[in-house]
């Protein structure tokens, strides 16, 4: 099935997935060559992607079909605001909507009125500051939801350009000083051509999905037996906050979107950490193995030190709660696509163990594919462990399951 996943040629620009950046995105053509050979023409299909992320997923499958219901669920809500996006487009008013924007951006005399929030200064220069809370106040006075939404989304990717973060990281870590005074203030001009540029990418509207910005470990439990045909997604690959900080990645576009137009619980903005600390693996429990799932982490766990050690065990057992859930709701496939991460020296081989754990749900593989990643933007080694660079991850795996009848 999985003729060639290496899609080393491919590029985010070239499509819809490269309108706004979001970390460890999946390979869209890979994801849509899958699921067109899952996918059943002219029939109803039920699609669940549990951490949607971006919506890579989702979106290919209504490429595919417009047959398809979808469900998806982050706990992130910037990830949440793209993937809606991208499913439900923009309307045919865009154009006039884009001219009032750009009206309301171009005639704005306010002075006194910027946006504010902890460490805003940190994080931004001034005058850009000043650029920015032009364009958030023009938005919110956008009255189409849709297109409203979208220029949120397009501001997204403005703010993270032109905030003081290093561009070589997910993560929030200050340039230096020469590099922030040597910030071209180009904001306004490069958003407004952001906007006009990028509506092509939109036109298809799509309205049969349903997305929850929830933690997946709550919400998975609402979900009855067998609620969905094909279940897609790739999961973390560890605890973010030793692998990718989602979380910190997304909150300077979090704290500058209107919170309106946001879906929060009213935690998530509390500290820079919260989303992250949030997401699976990122709490700290008594893990409860039963001797299975610790029979395939003992050759593991056994070669890493004390101190690294609860991680991983927090990371696995929520890892293993939603693997049971996820093939408890799932009627006919899994896909999933992932990674192995080193800990202390140890590369945790999260493929197999996934494997074999949907296999002991009664799922038979039927399809497995290995891909070099091509362009990362985390460095190949990264931190030190005793003086001694860790490798960071360098191939991604997909793995294909079928439940047996």
């Amino acid at each position: 099935m999985i003729a060639n996943i290496s899609y080393k040629n491919y590029k985010k620009s070239s499509d819809i997935h490269g309108t706004a950046l979001y970390p460890a995105v999946m390979v869209a053509p890979m994801q849509k060559e899958i699921l067109r050979k899952l996918i059943e023409p002219n029939k109803t299909i039920n699609i669940f992607d549990p951490f949607h992320g971006s919506g890579t997923s989702l979106y290919e499958s209504i490429e595919i079909s417009k047959d398809v219901q979808l469900f998806g669920c982050d706990i992130n809500p910037l990830a949440n605001l793209i993937t809606k996006v991208k499913l439900q487009g923009i309307t045919e008013n865009i154009l006039t909507d884009i001219d009032t924007l750009e009206d309301l951006i171009l005639d704005d005399n306010t002075s006194n009125n910027n946006h504010s929030f902890n460490n805003i200064n940190k994080w931004f220069r001034q005058d850009i500051i000043e650029s920015l809370s032009i364009i958030r106040r023009s938005i919110m006075q956008i009255d189409d939801s849709k297109n409203r939404l979208y220029f949120w989304y397009i501001m997204s990717d403005i703010i993270r350009k032109y905030s003081n973060t290093r561009s070589s990281t997910y993560k929030l870590h200050i340039k230096p000083l020469f590099s922030i005074a040597n910030i071209q203030n180009n904001v306004i001009s490069d958003y407004l051509d952001s906007v006009k540029r990028n509506i092509s990418m939109f036109g298809c509207s799509y309205d049969n999905f349903k997305l929850y910005k929830s933690d997946i470990l709550d919400k998975i439990e609402d979900f009855e037996d067998n609620s969905f045909d094909i279940s897609i997604t790739s999961p973390p690959y560890g605890d973010n906050a030793t692998t990718v900080p989602y979380g910190q990645f997304s909150m300077l576009p979090l704290h500058w979107i209107d919170s309106k137009d946001l879906e929060l619980e009213g935690w998530e903005l509390d500290n820079y950490s919260k989303i992250d600390n949030a997401s699976l693996g990122g709490k700290k429990r008594i893990a409860n193995f039963n001797k299975f799932e610790l029979d395939l982490l003992k050759p593991y766990l056994e070669q890493i030190s004390h101190s690294k050690k609860q991680k991983v065990i927090n990371f696995f057992d929520d890892y293993f709660y939603f693997l049971k859930e996820l093939c408890r709701v799932t009627n006919e496939y899994i896909v999933m696509t992932l990674g192995n991460r080193t800990v202390d020296g140890i590369t945790i081989n999260l493929t197999d163990i996934t494997k074999k754990y949907i296999e002991n749900e009664r799922f038979a593989n039927i399809d497995y594919g290995q891909r070099q990643i091509p362009n990362k933007r985390i460095p190949s080694k990264t931190s030190k462990v005793n003086k001694k660079p860790v490798k960071s991850i360098t191939h991604e795996y997909v793995i294909i399951h079928k439940r047996e009848k």
